[in-house]
């Protein structure tokens, strides 16, 4: 796969498909192979892009610096150089939805529509103790050290009915650095972008798995309660949506970005129309 140098780091990315552009946002821990499973759904659909965030995957491990403003300058720098957008779809899974709002919010014009599965859009204050807890402890003994607590939840035992599609999760995740991985942690720790939430002005999907052990579907229909112009419905997963229940998020995706790419015009525009 192709790596774009952005100066500070370089991202390894994937584009392909027809149609609207659509860019895919993995979550903490992931990559952009998280995705393997939704992208032929939504390849026939969207001319999607995916990669690899700073200091995941393929991408430059052990970033210097990291934080949401990173994140949302890096999707900026990506999208420039490959061309692809400017004005386009985002689908952020988990953390990755924060990275979305984060970049949605740095220019509203260049989104028509977002579509945040699972959020992992603030932290409360027991969750950031634990966060810091898995950083310390990765950094000190690696992710084996991690790895059963933290699957434990995001991906249990319940839902690793396809026993190759988990092993191969958590192969990838073992695969982190644990360092990169330790400053994702703080990184979400951090994490302000819900207070950009009722100021979005483009329409906003938001998924909730039903079996989600991190973020509870009331805790994300109380989310999507302070978007202006969102649709909240839930999904039989669990936290990691593209990979336990990529059929029931493409049917939810699908559609709905569908209906709006090329559509959304952000509130001062609009007057002027």
């Amino acid at each position: 796969m192709p790596v774009a140098s952005l100066g500070s780091c370089e991202l390894r990315y994937e584009i392909s498909g027809e149609g609207p552009d659509l860019v895919l946002i993995h979550e903490l821990g992931g990559a952009l192979d998280s995705f393997d499973g939704l992208l032929p759904l939504l390849t026939p659909h969207f001319r999607v892009l995916r990669y690899d965030q700073r200091g995941a995957g393929g991408s430059s491990r052990k970033p210097a610096a990291l934080s949401m403003e990173d994140h949302a300058a890096d999707l900026a720098g990506l999208v420039a150089m490959t061309g692809f957008g400017p004005r386009c779809l985002l689908a952020g899974a988990a953390a990755g939805a924060a990275i979305a709002v984060a970049y949605a919010a740095r220019d509203e014009a260049l989104v028509d529509a977002l579509a945040l599965c699972a959020p992992a859009l603030s932290v409360r204050p027991e969750r950031k103790a634990y966060l810091d807890r898995r950083a310390r402890l990765a950094r000190r003994d690696g992710m084996a050290a991690i790895a059963e607590a933290s699957l434990a939840r995001s991906y249990p035992e319940a839902l690793r009915t396809d026993r190759r599609a988990f092993e191969a999760y958590r192969e990838r995740f073992l695969a982190n650095d644990p360092e990169s991985y330790a400053m994702a942690n703080a990184v979400l720790a951090g994490t302000r972008v819900a207070k950009c939430l009722p100021s979005l002005t483009m329409p906003c999907l938001v998924l909730a798995g039903r079996h989600d052990l991190l973020r509870p579907p009331a805790e994300v229909e109380a989310t999507a309660g302070t978007i202006p112009d969102a649709r909240f419905t839930t999904i039989e997963s669990g936290h990691l949506m593209p990979v336990q229940a990529a059929q029931a998020m493409a049917a939810q995706l699908v559609p709905f970005l569908t209906r709006h790419a090329g559509s959304h015009k952000p509130i001062a525009e609009s007057a002027h129309v």
